[in-house]
């Protein structure tokens, strides 16, 4: 089980240091946060995206595996989702890298 106290930053990884404020995952909880988020799934993510805006706010957030993915987990974008990745202004470049699928039997 990993714990990231303030260790997301919204943007591009590739572009965006971590948070000065990121601690290493560890293997320890820690005792006082503001906000726990359980699962570092799309919902778990979201949140983590849209708190971190709000420095001030000490989030925790708990994931079982061991480590990163190696590869994703999901099997399609519902459109409700699509709307959420627009507002963080990266929908574009998940269109670019996906295959439609419009029918399945």
């Amino acid at each position: 089980m990993q714990f990231h106290l303030n260790g997301f930053v919204p943007g591009d990884p590739h572009l965006c240091p971590a948070s000065a404020a990121a601690l290493a995952p560890t293997g320890a909880a820690p005792r006082q946060v503001d906000v726990l988020i359980v699962g570092c799934g799309p919902a778990g993510l979201t949140l983590a995206a849209q708190l971190s805006a709000f420095p001030d706010i000490r989030t925790c957030i708990v994931e079982q595996k061991d480590g990163p993915l190696a590869l994703g987990q999901a099997d399609g974008i519902a459109c409700r989702t699509m709307e959420m990745f627009e507002a963080f202004n990266f929908s574009e470049r998940v269109l670019k890298e996906s295959c439609w699928i419009n029918e399945v039997t």
